[in-house]
């Protein structure tokens, strides 16, 4: 059976989620990587680097991503129940509040100077101490959470995708 969607998204929040997506997965590959595997210290601090610089120019996207998912109308899907909308729209919604918590947590933990690709340098917000251990402690928990919310969400897209209902094609 082939169900398909009534409309997709706009091509600028198709374009954001795209991109969140890639920035997202990278982030959360590589950061597992640094942080439960033997890496050169090179390795290490390259993938520090650049996962900094690559998030903190993320940022703006992600509001802009946030600010029209709030806006703009969602897609009509009459292949869902009800049940269905709701618990998406609940993934969706933890998905985005967790995705700020790690963008946020990220810049508030930071303890020295950020360089972001050569075009400037971010200064710490805070003194080094126990508020950017707290914010270190937040961000390690929600990439997590954040990383367990992928994962199910590309399940979900699976499911529905196997039994018909083409929610990919909203986005593609």
């Amino acid at each position: 059976m082939n169900i398909s969607t009534d409309y997709r998204y706009s091509g600028l929040r198709r374009s954001l989620h795209w991109l969140s997506a890639l920035v997202i997965i990278w982030a959360l590959i590589s950061g597992t990587c640094l942080a439960f595997f033997p890496l050169t210290a090179d390795v290490q601090q390259w993938l520090g680097r650049f996962n900094v610089a690559l998030t903190l120019l993320f940022i703006p996207f992600f509001l802009l991503r946030s600010v029209l998912a709030v806006l703009q109308p969602k897609p009509v899907t009459t292949a869902l129940t009800v049940r269905q909308q709701r618990l998406a729209a609940t993934g969706h919604g933890l998905i985005y509040v967790v995705v700020l918590a790690v963008l946020f947590s990220g810049v508030f933990m930071l303890e020295r100077p950020a360089p972001v690709f050569g075009l400037t340098e971010l200064m710490p917000p805070l003194r080094a101490g126990a508020a950017t251990a707290f914010f270190a402690a937040l961000h390690h928990y929600s990439c997590a959470l954040l990383a367990l919310l992928v994962l199910g969400h590309i399940a979900a897209v699976i499911v529905h995708q196997r039994r018909g209902i083409r929610l990919l094609q909203k986005m593609l």
